[in-house]
């Protein structure tokens, strides 16, 4: 019989046929076919004419600064507030899974005892039923774990959606016309990062966000 601690650490995880043919060789017949009939000539369409350059106006020099979007979203209070009631969700699951997995050794154990005096059939049949509640514990372990990775994004893409708000208002004061992530840059003078005003006005703006839990789907 398997282990308990094998069947509880299994995880579920998420070629075309090659064709070759020989080709075979026909001898040519030599026939007389008649030409066919020829189809009648389309009249041909005017050329379309060619693109016009159209007149461009000067480029003014770029305006660019940097935002260091994970450094605002990972410091931000919303997003703080997001992992602490996030934590607070997963306390409860932990502590509800930990029984059930007490339950599950204790039957375990149980059920290797009667092995001595249970008829064959009656031990393989006691052995699919635990094993069944194994695979219910795992699925559901999977399943709040997923719920829980949803949580999060569905709810930290509230944070996102206020971050991009606040950031277009910076670059209209700035008077920029270009905004990078700082994930892309190599090297930026101090006055171009505006990483900290981001921030700042990030938790001015949304102190909080009320954790919302996608239903748990098994």
């Amino acid at each position: 019989m398997k282990k308990l601690s094998l069947v509880l650490s299994a995880v579920v995880v998420l070629a075309g046929t090659q064709f070759a043919a020989a080709q075979q060789q026909q001898q040519p017949q030599q026939r007389q076919q008649q030409a066919p009939a020829q189809a009648p000539a389309q009249r041909s369409q005017p050329a379309a004419p060619p693109a016009q350059p159209r007149v461009l106006e000067p480029l003014t020099p770029p305006v660019i600064v940097v935002v260091d979007f994970q450094e605002v979203l990972r410091g931000s209070a919303a997003a703080k507030s997001i992992q602490q009631q996030l934590e607070r969700t997963r306390a409860t699951y932990q502590e509800d899974i930990s029984k059930k997995e007490r339950d599950l050794r204790a039957a375990e154990q149980e059920l290797q005892q009667q092995r001595a005096v249970l008829a064959p059939e009656a031990f393989q049949q006691r052995r699919r039923d635990f094993e069944t509640r194994v695979a219910d514990v795992q699925r559901d372990v999977n399943a709040k774990k997923r719920q829980l990775d949803q949580a999060f994004e569905e709810n930290i893409a509230k944070v996102r959606e206020q971050l991009i708000v606040i950031v277009d208002e910076i670059a209209k004061e700035t008077k920029a016309n270009m905004v990078i992530s700082k994930a892309a840059v190599v090297i930026v003078e101090k006055r171009f990062d505006l990483t900290s005003e981001a921030l700042v006005r990030l938790d001015r703006k949304l102190t909080s966000v009320k954790l919302v839990m996608p239903a748990l789907k098994q």
